[in-house]
């Protein structure tokens, strides 16, 4: 068999498992496995009169040598009031190794530095990008607890991502997140961008659930609570760890680009509900990425972290490895890759 054919094959392969995926049927097997109907979504009325405080962060790999790596983390609050920002703060960008392997000092001094106490669980994941994403979620859930504790009553914490933490070391910390906010009613939500939640066996279960509202004609912004079919989702796939929120679909704006996935906590009765959506629908027509909450747009603008900055970082390193008498040489021998020699052809 020919290249050209191969890759046809694999074209057509891939193509047939994304329709195995989100068959014609979709909407039709949704409705009846689910058996959501038009009283299953609710309208959410745009309107808040609290604040919104957006958490989000960053990390970026800056130099990898296979043993070890390097990265650079960050996170970023941004509060809003009506239309206005009153709060913009970031942590400072912290430099730090992800070597794969057993145990992470530079995770275990941060973790403490921000919580008073060594982590319980050491990081010892073998992927770097996976190692730098749980220090960004370590300033993270950081920034949300300097924050929890100055937001006013009935204001909205919002993080970006879920309720759910990827290290062992973080459970206790988001299970203090909730009860600080609950402690001083404040509301908290998690919303994600791209979810991996899944129902009948690997259906996608937003597409499903906006579709599902396009076929019945329900308004925007609206909401559904998915928490509410026992044995929807496919929990065995997308649960790794014990999950605190009810899981939601949201569309916030008639305009917006598509649905997301929203999560709130279990204990949240039907009036803190409608206040999160609510909130959330209020800070969602901003013309850049209408639909999304402009407060986590703006937290991800500020704790971005980018190729100029990735680029002086690396800069900075190769002149501290000089003043310690080091030669490009020995930089290209620990840190050479031969793609950046093949991207040159």
């Amino acid at each position: 068999m020919d290249q050209k054919t191969l890759y046809q094959d694999a074209i057509r392969r891939v193509a047939g498992k994304i329709r195995e995926c989100a068959p014609e049927d979709l909407i039709e097997r949704f409705s009846a496995c689910s058996g959501f109907d038009a009283g299953s979504y609710r309208h959410c009325r745009p309107s808040f009169d609290g604040a919104v405080c957006a958490v989000d962060g960053s990390n970026a790999i800056i130099l990898d040598s296979g043993a070890f790596a390097i990265a650079a983390v960050r996170a970023s609050v941004n509060v809003y009031a009506g239309s206005a920002r009153t709060c913009r703060r970031t942590t400072p960008l912290q430099v730090v190794t992800v070597n794969p392997g057993a145990g992470n000092e530079d995770f275990d001094a941060l973790f403490h530095e921000c919580f008073h106490h060594p982590p319980k669980a050491p990081l010892d994941h073998d992927d770097p990008i996976q190692n730098s994403a749980v220090i960004r979620d370590t300033l993270e859930y950081w920034a949300a607890m300097e924050m929890a504790a100055e937001l006013e009553t009935g204001d909205l914490l919002v993080l970006d991502g879920t309720l759910q933490v990827r290290h062992a070391s973080h459970d206790e910390v988001i299970e203090s997140l909730l009860n600080l906010c609950n402690l001083r009613g404040v509301l908290i939500a998690a919303v994600t961008k791209r979810t991996a939640l899944t129902w009948g066996g690997g259906h996608p279960i937003v597409p499903a659930a906006e579709g599902l509202a396009r076929d019945l004609a329900i308004p925007e912004p609206w909401y559904i609570c998915l928490s509410v079919a026992e044995d929807l989702i496919d929990r065995q796939r997308t649960h790794r760890w014990k999950q605190r929120g009810g899981q939601y679909v949201a569309r916030l704006h008639p305009r917006a680009q598509r649905a997301f996935k929203v999560e709130i906590p279990k204990y949240y009765n039907q009036e803190m509900v409608d206040q999160v959506f609510s909130a959330l629908a209020h800070f969602a027509d901003d013309g850049r990425v209408t639909g999304y909450p402009y407060p986590l747009l703006d937290a991800h603008l500020t704790t971005r972290i980018g190729a100029d900055t990735v680029e002086q970082i690396r800069q900075d390193i190769i002149k501290s490895m000089d003043l310690l008498g080091m030669s490009l040489a020995d930089y290209t021998s620990i840190f050479g890759d031969y793609h950046d020699e093949f991207d040159r052809y």
